[in-house]
């Protein structure tokens, strides 16, 4: 009898593991597909499955990253505020519960609904709990940006083939009049699209003399794709958008330089090594190293940095990735073109230390670097100073690198730093 009942206790809790397992697996599979699905139907989308392609400028606002509300609590809970969600006064921990009247259940699910009722410059009302206290703010709508035409920029609907083998689309912005045919390939972060480029990166870069290529990598947007692979499908896609560059007429072939940011910036890091002969790439908030900043990136989200070893294999079994292999610092001396490093020295998702490596790795290489920490900035050129102040200087960098401002450009003003910004914002940094 006393076998009979430890037999039953052996089975009782091999059942209990093995349902454990089984729901700890689906979860972490879950976790797995939320970091490598792009987004395509959301406020992000292609605009056939968006807004209207024409008309008057639909409205949204994304308010910063969110997770659900507690079980049996209604609407989301606020992580990082964006500026836009701060500027409404909403600050992290702020559990939404309605916007403009509906319920919504994540952020981005709040920007989508958004841009299908709202025009652009309209003021709606978020509801929201902060500290048992119900809570009304004001928020006013950006422009939800569904081409560059809503800017006033020409562009044309480009696609090409990517060694990835993936389709990329994305739009083309020539060169302005009066420029010498140098161009930006601007490269988004990992769950983002080419829209990306218009949180005024766009047109300040155009102002400066430069055309833009923006596209989405493969598995966003309307590129073909099924994953996002951080850098191993990715570098591909750059490089091939630099050689897609290089190849249009109105080019001046060695005037063709990289934006790239986050993840896009890490990817850059592996595309302009391949290539060997880019001029300039800016890199805002690289990641060194993709163990580490999975680890990083998961204790800023309020997980433990050890849940990384399964989630990485689950990763691997979605998308053939092995995280531990994607290290573009070990290939960031293998760039002979100037390199800007920049990051906020409050970033949690990629420290600093990361682009500070490589920075250091260039300069005892004797290679070009050049590094802008920006106080108070946490992940992204979103994060950071006004707007005027940030992409002139990256402007700044790309005409340094380039031999100067674009012959018989003039420009409406004088722009804050000029060509001598980086020297003595970090002492020692120019080989």
């Amino acid at each position: 009898m006393a076998f009979s009942r430890r037999r039953i206790a052996r089975l009782g809790l091999g059942a209990v593991l093995l349902i454990a397992v089984i729901f700890g697996g689906r979860m972490l599979d879950r976790m797995a597909l939320a970091y490598t699905t792009g987004f395509r139907r959301t406020f992000e989308a292609p605009v056939d499955e968006g807004p209207p392609r024409e008309g008057a400028t639909p409205g949204t606002t994304f308010l910063g990253f969110s997770r659900p509300a507690p079980e049996g609590e209604e609407g989301f809970v606020l992580g990082r505020v964006t500026a836009a969600g701060r500027d409404a006064g909403l600050r992290a921990g702020d559990r939404i519960l309605r916007v403009d009247g509906a319920a919504y259940e994540s952020a981005r699910a709040v920007a989508g609904g958004l841009i299908r009722t709202r025009l652009a410059g309209e003021s709606v009302e978020v509801e929201a709990i902060r500290d048992g206290e119900a809570i009304r703010v004001p928020l006013r709508l950006d422009p939800f940006i569904r081409h560059p035409g809503d800017l006033g920029l020409p562009y044309d609907d480009i696609e090409f083939a990517s060694p990835s083998g993936h389709l990329i689309r994305g739009w083309w912005i020539p060169p302005p009049e009066g420029s010498d045919g140098r161009v930006v390939v601007w490269v988004h972060g990992a769950h983002s699209s080419r829209h990306q480029a218009f949180d005024h990166g766009a047109e300040r870069l155009r102002e400066r003399g430069y055309g833009i290529l923006t596209v989405d990598l493969s598995g966003r947007g309307s590129s073909e794709g099924e994953y996002i692979t951080y850098t191993m499908h990715e570098r591909h896609d750059v490089q091939a958008a630099v050689e897609f560059s290089r190849g249009r007429p109105d080019v001046r072939a060695e005037g063709v330089v990289v934006f790239g940011t986050s993840n896009g910036a890490s990817s850059s890091i592996y595309a302009g090594a391949a290539l060997g002969d880019l001029p300039a790439l800016a890199l805002d908030a690289p990641y060194a190293n993709l163990w580490q900043a999975a680890g990083s990136m998961l204790e800023a989200r309020g997980a433990n940095s050890v849940l990384r070893v399964p989630l990485a294999f689950f990763v691997w079994l979605r998308t053939g990735l092995r995280i531990h292999d994607v290290r573009p610092g070990d290939v960031i001396t293998g760039i002979p073109g100037a390199v800007l490093f920049i990051h906020g020295d409050h970033d949690r998702q990629v420290p600093p230390h990361h682009s500070l490596e490589m920075h250091e790795a260039r300069l005892a290489a004797g290679l070009p670097s050049r590094r802008w920490v920006l106080p108070g900035g946490e992940h992204g050129f979103d994060n950071y100073p006004p707007e005027g102040l940030f992409w002139n200087r990256v402007a700044d960098f790309f005409d340094d690198a380039l031999g100067g401002r674009p012959p018989g450009f003039v420009l409406a003003g004088p722009t804050p730093g000029g060509l001598d910004w980086f020297h003595g914002d970090d002492p020692g940094d120019r080989p």
